[in-house]
C-alpha cells in the first residue's frame, strides 16, 4: 500500500527555535537555530522513511482567515513572530523544495486545513495517510489505516490507538475541543468543562449536536457534578455556537487536489548553496549527500 506523509512543518521549525542556542548563525551572522533544528528533523525523517509521496505544509501569517472572521480573538493571544524566525521559515521551505518535495501554504487557510484537504483528496483503498505532528487537533483527521505520528517522541498511533489515548474516536476530537476550549488557539470553551468531562459527555451522546439536543439528560448522568454541568451547558450555549465553528479542520480546499505528492528530483546546486550559506559543517554536509544518493536511487 502507498503511504502519503503530510508534515505539519511549523512544529519542527519551532522546536529548533526553542531548543537550540540563539548563537547559532549563518555566514551573514543571522541566527539560524530554527533552520538547523528543522534540517536535522528532515534528515532523520527522510533517512528513516525514504518516502515516495510526501508534502510539507507551512503556516503563513493569516490576518483574514475564516476562523478570525467568525471569532476575531482567534489566536489573538499569540505574539507576532520575530523577523529572525520569519526568515528561518523561508529557509526551511527553500530546503524542502530543493529536496524535490512539495510545500504548501496559504494566506487564507491554516496548515491544518491544507493537511486535512490533502488527506481527504488523496486517501484511498490503495493509499493511507501518515500525519507528522505533535498537535492533537490533527488527530481528528485520522481514519482506519492512517497514522498520527509525533516524530520527536516516536509515538506513531493508528485509529484504534488514538481511541485508547484520547478516550474518543478521532472524529469526536473537534467536538471535544469545542466543549473544553483550546488555550493555545484562544478558542473559548464552556467554563468548568475540561477535556475529561467533554470526553465523558461525548462518549454518551456521540456528537456535539446530539449533546445539545439532549442537554436536559446531562443532569441524569451518573457522575459527580452532572447537574452543574447541565446548567453550565445551558448558560453558555452561545459559546458552542462559536467554538463549534472553530475546531473542525476544513477538508474541502479544492486547490489541494492538484498538489504533486510524488517526491521529485533533487536540486543539488540549491542545496549546496544553502549548506554553505547556513554554515553546515563538513560532517553534516557529507551525511546529507550520502542520504541524497540513497533517495535518488530509490525514487520511482
Amino acid at each position: 500500500m502507498k503511504n502519503l506523509y503530510l508534515v505539519d512543518s511549523s512544529i519542527y521549525v519551532f522546536r529548533g527555535w526553542h531548543s537550540l542556542p540563539e548563537e547559532l548563525a549563518n555566514a551573514r551572522g543571522e541566527a539560524n537555530n530554527a533552520f538547523r533544528g528543522f534540517c536535522e528533523f528532515s534528515y532523520h525523517f527522510l533517512q528513516a522513511e525514504r518516502p515516495q509521496e510526501v508534502v510539507f505544509a507551512f503556516d503563513e501569517s493569516l490576518h483574514h482567515c475564516a476562523r478570525k472572521a467568525i471569532y476575531p480573538d482567534y489566536k489573538a493571544n499569540r505574539a507576532a513572530a520575530p523577523e529572525s524566525l520569519k526568515r528561518q521559515f523561508g529557509w526551511c521551505r527553500q530546503w524542502i523544495e530543493a529536496l524535490g518535495i512539495a510545500c504548501v501554504s496559504s494566506n487564507r487557510y491554516e496548515a491544518d486545513d491544507l493537511i486535512g484537504s490533502l488527506a481527504q483528496w488523496q486517501r484511498s483503498a490503495e493509499r493511507r495517510v501518515t500525519i507528522l505532528s505533535a498537535d492533537k487537533d490533527l488527530a481528528q483527521l485520522i481514519r482506519d489505516g492512517d497514522y498520527w505520528w509525533s516524530f520527536a517522541t516516536g509515538h506513531r498511533l493508528g485509529y484504534r490507538n488514538l481511541i485508547k489515548k484520547f478516550g474518543l474516536r478521532p472524529e469526536q476530537i473537534a467536538d471535544q475541543l469545542a466543549l473544553a476550549g483550546d488555550k493555545v488557539d484562544n478558542i473559548p470553551g464552556i467554563p468548568g468543562i475540561g477535556m475529561a468531562i467533554a470526553a465523558r459527555l461525548l462518549s454518551k451522546f456521540e456528537t456535539l449536536e446530539q449533546l445539545r439536543e439532549n442537554i436536559e439528560r446531562v443532569g441524569q448522568l451518573k457522575f459527580r457534578g452532572s447537574a452543574r454541568i447541565m446548567q453550565l451547558l445551558r448558560e453558555h450555549e452561545a459559546v458552542l455556537d462559536i467554538s463549534a465553528q472553530l475546531t473542525p479542520i476544513n477538508c474541502t480546499i479544492a486547490e489541494m487536489k492538484t498538489v504533486p505528492i510524488q517526491r521529485g528530483p533533487i536540486d543539488r546546486s540549491a542545496l549546496q548553496k544553502l549548506m554553505v550559506e547556513q554554515q553546515l559543517d563538513a560532517a553534516r554536509q557529507q551525511k546529507w549527500w550520502t542520504l541524497l544518493d540513497a533517495l535518488e536511487a530509490s525514487r520511482c
